[in-house]
């Protein structure tokens, strides 16, 4: 039904959505609201959708969602562009931004399951875990040498979680950058937008990181700025939107909380079929196979 650019675009989108939707991101929302407005969470609350508070707020989530806009697109141009100056080597980028796609995703699922898989090989001896690790590492890699690629590529992903879960724990820690006063004015929430681009990981980090290592497989920097782009407005139109009715949010927050685990668990299955789909070098197939039965292209 669509263009194989626009389904890139469509994952990229709701990859933004979830990055907002996580149990790291939406709880914070009604605090950056207050942060950036300069009105406490009572005044926000109790006022709901008195207009002078609703337009603050829009005003101030537009520059908070500049700044990390800014941030994202330029990553996105930086990388496709180191991307088409690899072009020739295309496939092997391919293959390896999908089984660090793939990883990704398992880091995800671990996370939901409060990284039970993690706890698991660090209780075993390290030397243990190791093993396995270099076992299915060294499987993973003779698949991909013997033309099974999925098979390969998946094996190679599970065992780089494993070795980083093991030997590199610190990365599961959760490292924010915070400002403890914000700069007055709109510029201010720019920053402050700027600062959350750069400081948040690795909640954001592993999708984020995703989409970075599909735009680099695209052919162009702009290309790979669209992408960012598409990433950044799935992102930011939910936070936008949580400005313009913040009495609904407040509402919605309050019933959307059981779901948080389910969101993660969403997320990490989205990573990982986008993982094993370029590492298979399926997805231009799948959206060339709706375009012939549909006839659209997009637009």
């Amino acid at each position: 039904m669509m263009a194989p650019e626009n389904v890139s675009l469509s994952l990229a989108f709701a990859a933004g959505v979830l990055s907002f939707a996580s149990p790291c991101i939406l709880p914070l929302v009604p605090s950056y609201l207050s942060y950036l407005t300069g009105l406490s969470y009572e005044e926000i609350r109790e006022s709901g959708e008195a207009a002078r508070v609703r337009s603050v707020i829009l005003v101030n989530s537009l520059f908070f969602v500049a700044g990390f806009s800014i941030i994202f697109i330029m990553l996105g141009a930086s990388v496709s562009y180191v991307g088409n100056i690899l072009f020739q080597y295309q496939d092997h980028v391919r293959l390896l931004g999908g089984i660090m796609i793939t990883m990704f995703g398992l880091y995800v699922g671990d996370r939901a399951i409060d990284f039970r898989l993690q706890m698991f090989f660090s209780e075993k001896p390290i030397g243990l875990s190791g093993a396995f690790a270099a076992l299915v590492f060294l499987a993973g890699l003779a698949g991909l040498q013997k033309g099974y690629p999925t098979l390969g590529g998946v094996l190679t992903a599970g065992a780089l979680y494993v070795f980083v879960a093991v030997f590199v724990p610190v990365l599961s820690s959760e490292n924010r950058i915070m400002l403890k006063s914000k700069p007055a004015g709109w510029l201010g929430s720019m920053l402050v937008g700027i600062t959350f681009a750069a400081g948040w990981t690795p909640c954001v980090g592993p999708i984020l990181g995703s989409i970075l290592l599909f735009a680099g497989t695209q052919q162009t920097a702009g290309q790979g700025v669209v992408l960012l782009a598409s990433y950044s407005a799935g992102l930011g139109v939910p936070f936008l939107l949580s400005g313009l009715g913040v009495g609904y949010f407040f509402r919605f927050y309050q019933s959307f909380r059981r779901y948080f685990r389910g969101v993660e668990i969403a997320s990490s299955a989205m990573l990982l079929l986008v993982g094993v789909l370029l590492i298979s070098n399926y997805l231009n197939a799948i959206s060339s196979y709706l375009i012939f039965w549909t006839g659209f292209a997009g637009i």
